[in-house]
């Protein structure tokens, strides 16, 4: 799929959860693989486009509104010629009290912001009683921890050591990694690896592994591929302890989870 060239009105996330997308904007191109996501507004003219089957979340927003009521940009989206495609895009910064102003990443890769979008969509469909400014707090949540990834980044702090670690799971799910291997991939001594890890994801790694798995098992259950197979790419000795450990974690048989009515939809923008 291709959306451009193009200006939007607003501001627009794009995270990929499997598949890859490529975002042009200004001389710049980014690629998007799963676990990332790109970041872009109104004063550049771009052009998003996926590059094989992909599954993704996109969210329109806008940061000053006269009403918390969601509204499509549709109507007010704008072809863009080649030249204005690669001329530099404003750059935007956000003023942040006790810090610098900070500029808003145009790609980005944050643990845990994917369960974050997963809300975001489902108050949007579901559209329950006040959910307009439910949706904002979202936002709100969302941005923040864009900001404070970027705070960290530009701190060249431990959180922002660990990347090695995340994309080898991400990448090799079904791999029973150690965490003398991993650390290794960071640099660092294991002990010290462990540490670093929990305060930056809340989990150890190998917890972490297991919410790799299973988030990666949801994936290829929607797209209907065997139980067996799933269980075999992803590491596990038998269907059995699949199951058990699927259940385990999402309060669902993997047939279960499969079967629920009501399957999210990711092939729209929302």
């Amino acid at each position: 799929m291709q959306w451009g060239p193009r200006f939007i009105p607003d501001w627009q996330f794009f995270y990929v959860i499997s598949g890859e997308g490529v975002l042009h904007l200004g001389p710049s191109k980014y690629r998007i693989s799963p676990g990332e996501g790109v970041l872009f507004g109104p004063s550049g003219a771009h052009l998003l486009a996926t590059t094989k089957a992909t599954e993704y979340y996109s969210v329109h927003f806008t940061f000053h509104s006269d009403s918390p009521v969601p509204v499509h940009p549709a109507y007010l989206i704008r072809a863009a010629s080649a030249v204005q495609l690669d001329a530099e895009p404003e750059r935007f910064r956000i003023a942040i009290p006790d810090a610098a102003d900070i500029e808003l990443p145009s790609h980005f890769s944050i643990v845990h912001v994917e369960a974050l979008f997963a809300r975001i969509v489902k108050e949007y469909v579901s559209a329950n009683a006040a959910y307009p400014f439910a949706l904002r707090a979202l936002m709100m949540e969302l941005l923040t921890l864009v900001v404070r990834s970027t705070l960290s980044a530009k701190a060249d702090g431990p959180a922002s050591k660990i990347g090695p670690a995340i994309d080898a799971m991400r990448e090799q799910p079904g791999r029973q990694w150690t965490v003398a291997e991993l650390a290794e991939l960071c640099g660092y001594h294991p002990g010290y690896f462990t540490v670093i890890f929990h305060q930056e994801v809340g989990q150890n790694p190998k917890q972490y592994l297991i919410s790799e798995r299973i988030k990666q098992a949801k994936q290829a259950l929607l797209r209907g591929e065997p139980i067996d197979a799933i269980a075999a790419e992803l590491g596990y000795a038998s269907i059995h302890y699949f199951s058990n450990n699927f259940k385990k974690e999402t309060g669902l048989s993997p047939s279960e989870f499969r079967q629920r009515p009501n399957a999210p939809q990711t092939d729209n923008e929302g």
